[in-house]
Formats: C-alpha cells, sequence, structure tokens
C-alpha cells in the first residue's frame, strides 16, 4: 500500500497509509446510493401529498429545495464528520491535509468544486487517471485543496507487533529503558494504541518526545517514530520479562 510521508515541526516522520482506489470507489458508491435513495424519497413524498395536480410550479420549487442537500452532500459531510462521508466512514478512509492534520472548510470546498470537473462530468476517468499517477493518490480536487485521503484501518494489529512478538534473542537497543517503570510501560502503551487508532501525529510526536526527556535517549534519524515507539516497548519487555 501507498504511503504518505509527511515531517512535523520536531522534524520528525509520520508515515500513513494511503487509500487505496478500490476503497475510495466504493465509499464513493455507497455515498452515490444514498444520494440516489435520498431523491426517490423526495419524489415519494411530494407525489404523496399530490402538489403536482395543484400547482407545478411550486412543486419544482419545493423539489428544488428538498435536493439541495444531496447537491452538497459531500461538502456537507466531509465538514462535518472532519473529512469523511457517510461512505468514507464505512470503509474507513479520511480526507486529510498534506501534513496529515485536519483539513478545513475551504479545502472541502476545493475539493467538492473539482468534483464536478473530475467526477462527474468525466464519470470519473480524470480521478481515476489522477489517483493511479499521482505521488499521494490525489485527484484534481485533492491537488487543488492540497488534500488527500488516507486509510485508517491499522495495517497490523498493535498486539500483533508488540507482546505477541517472540523476543528469543531480541536485541535491546535502548538500555534506557531501564529508567521505566511498569507503570510507565503501560502508559506509553495506551498513549501508543490512541495514536496508532486515530492516526494522530500529534499523539504520537508528543509520545516520542517525552521517551526522549524520560530516557535521556536521541530518536534516531534513520527509525520512524513508530518504530522508535515500538523498540521502546519491546526493549522494556525484554529486559523485565525475567523479573
Amino acid at each position: 500500500m501507498n504511503k504518505l510521508e509527511i515531517n512535523t515541526a520536531q522534524n520528525v516522520k509520520i508515515q500513513y497509509n494511503l487509500a487505496s482506489l478500490g476503497s475510495r470507489m466504493i465509499a464513493f458508491a455507497i455515498d452515490y446510493f444514498i444520494i440516489v435513495c435520498y431523491f426517490f424519497f423526495c419524489m415519494f413524498l411530494l407525489d404523496a401529498l399530490d402538489i403536482t395536480s395543484r400547482d407545478p410550479y411550486l412543486f419544482y420549487g419545493i423539489i428544488m429545495g428538498m435536493t439541495l442537500p444531496a447537491f452538497f452532500y459531500t461538502l456537507i459531510t466531509e465538514t462535518a464528520f472532519g473529512g469523511q462521508t457517510i461512505g468514507k466512514k464505512i470503509m474507513k478512509i479520511k480526507v486529510v491535509k498534506l501534513d496529515g492534520s485536519r483539513a478545513d472548510f475551504y479545502q472541502y470546498l476545493s475539493r467538492w468544486t473539482l468534483s464536478i470537473v473530475d467526477i462527474w462530468m468525466t464519470m470519473g476517468g480524470i480521478a481515476i487517471t489522477a489517483i493511479v499517477l499521482s505521488k499521494n493518490g490525489q485527484r484534481i480536487g485533492d491537488i487543488a485543496g492540497e488534500t488527500s485521503v488516507i486509510s485508517l484501518k491499522p495495517s497490523l494489529k498493535l498486539s500483533d507487533t508488540i507482546y505477541e512478538e517472540t523476543f528469543e534473542n531480541h536485541p535491546i537497543l535502548f538500555p534506557q529503558v531501564i529508567k521505566l517503570s511498569d507503570k510507565d510501560a503501560n502508559a506509553i502503551k495506551e498513549v501508543y494504541q490512541t495514536a496508532f487508532e486515530r492516526r494522530d501525529v500529534g499523539i504520537l510526536t508528543a509520545l516520542v518526545q517525552r521517551l526522549e526527556t524520560v530516557m535521556e535517549v536521541k530518536h534516531p534519524e534513520k527509525m520512524t517514530p513508530n518504530d522508535f515507539v515500538l523498540q521502546v516497548m519491546k526493549d522494556h519487555y525484554s529486559m523485565f520479562k525475567d523479573k
């Protein structure tokens, strides 16, 4: 899976999994289905009220007003749900800025406006081509809004990467973990679990800085923050597992 790599203000590299083209297309299909169902509901309701026979102009006015939310569906939901439509929530993908933080209204507006061109006017042809060719999986709307779509699905369970591994002959890279108590280790695991599930740059960066302070060690530049925190937890487990 392609990665979106960013550098924080503290020069810490964070990686996100980019949403796959398939998951984005399924999310779009779910959203499109919701919009179509809403249109049919509006037509059914107006037909039941028999407004057409009374005043056709009133009917068209009401139908335009009722279907307006469907027209702005993507803009409304992404703004309200922090970068997710209902389809994106189901598929566990999310729109973010290229620095991994939450996008703002004007970026959602750029994506929505240009979706008219790269999705609706070309049946998704331009959007698909741009996503495939773009380094960060961006369609035209993403490029204009400086956003991308990431996956919120963890590639591994946290337990698969830490305590369920075999620690035979595990090299301890940071002997400074001796400064961490069992309470500290549990707190680190809980904080990392939160950052891991939310894909939260701020939490992970703060955790790395805290470990550097407590352990009096510098996070190696060649090691990602994820790998650094995992290594610290593994080192602590290996050092104290027999005690």
